[in-house]
């Protein structure tokens, strides 16, 4: 009896595979959709292709289906394109339809839903929010003087967006930043959620990992709020912040879009975020690019030196001396 069953319920699935082969193809020919591996039901091709979606996997399949080809991971459907014609096609000419960046629900989480101005959708929001995040550009000179004094790098950023200074590598405040933002980072990039993100179903057994996700995020905004929106907020209000010996810094800017009624609490605080984020972000990829290629890094080097002048401060109008 077992065996009977057993025997029915391959042949079941084998039915099933089948069928949803031949709707996948019946399906691309009437919707004119890239070629791609054959999904198989539920799972699409995520048991075939993984996690690891990176960008020489990417390339394998280009060389197999062409510069444009279609994968069903669970529900979501990923189209990837690998040829400077194409990505001009769809990051230029059709930006606004393909200007959105697509969430999750662990990044829903950190987000609320996308009320941060990475994870927001393309709108008058999203311009908005980007509107004020660039205030960053209005303060260079903090900048450059940070620069020229050769502090650390985390000096540069807080002292340009927060007024704010770290005593050192050591100080409680940075390790603490450092810690959260690690923390972060590890949760949102993790491949421990993918199952429950492609398949809606599945989504229920991720119930303590968004939990985690959200301490997380609650720490990290008190945070935010305590130390550098209500800080600078007591300074303004002190008048010290005015002070012709105080540089203004980028969040007064962003304090004063709120006072104007353009964007809300929540909004400063996930601009505020974005820029945490961010400065980890970059500093992490600049820095592990030079590592990874000193010539590249001697090239560069040596253009600065020709085009600037040999040990010369880089400040911002001289990006555009340089090729």
């Amino acid at each position: 009896m077992d065996l009977l069953f057993l025997e029915k319920l391959l042949v079941g699935l084998f039915a099933s595979v089948l069928v949803a082969v031949a709707v996948s193809k019946l399906r691309g020919r009437k919707l004119r959709l890239p070629p791609g591996p054959v999904p198989v039901p539920i799972f699409g091709n995520w048991l075939q292709v993984g996690d690891d979606l990176n960008h020489r996997n990417l390339a394998a399949l280009a060389r197999r289906f062409g510069e444009i080809f279609l994968l069903r991971m669970g529900q979501r459907n990923v189209v990837v394109v690998s040829s400077p014609a194409l990505a001009r096609e769809v990051l230029h000419a059709r930006g606004a339809e393909f200007g959105s960046r697509g969430r999750n629900v662990v990044f829903d989480v950190f987000t609320d839903g996308g009320q941060d101005m990475v994870f927001a959708a393309y709108g008058d929001h999203w311009r908005t929010m980007r509107r004020v995040g660039k205030v960053v550009q209005r303060h260079h000179a903090g900048w450059e003087a940070e620069a020229a004094a050769v502090l650390m790098m985390y000096n540069n950023m807080y002292s340009l967006m927060f007024g704010r200074r770290f005593e050192g590598l050591d100080d409680p405040l940075l390790l603490r930043l450092r810690e959260l933002n690690g923390e972060r980072s590890r949760l949102a990039q993790s491949f421990e959620y993918n199952y429950g993100d492609f398949i809606p179903v599945l989504r229920p057994f991720l119930r303590g990992y968004l939990k985690i996700c959200k301490e997380v995020k609650d720490a990290r905004l008190k945070l935010y709020k305590d130390c550098f929106v209500e800080e600078r907020r007591k300074m303004l209000a002190s008048g010290k912040a005015t002070d012709s010996h105080e540089l203004k810094c980028g969040m007064d800017e962003i304090l004063e879009a709120q006072r104007k009624g353009e964007i809300n609490e929540d909004h400063v605080l996930f601009i505020v975020e974005n820029i945490n984020v961010a400065d980890d972000a970059v500093g992490n990829g600049v820095g592990g690019g030079r590592v990874n290629h000193p010539e590249t890094q001697q090239k560069l080097r040596r253009e600065m030196d020709r085009v600037l002048g040999a040990g010369h401060q880089v400040t911002e109008p001289d990006t555009h001396r340089l090729p």
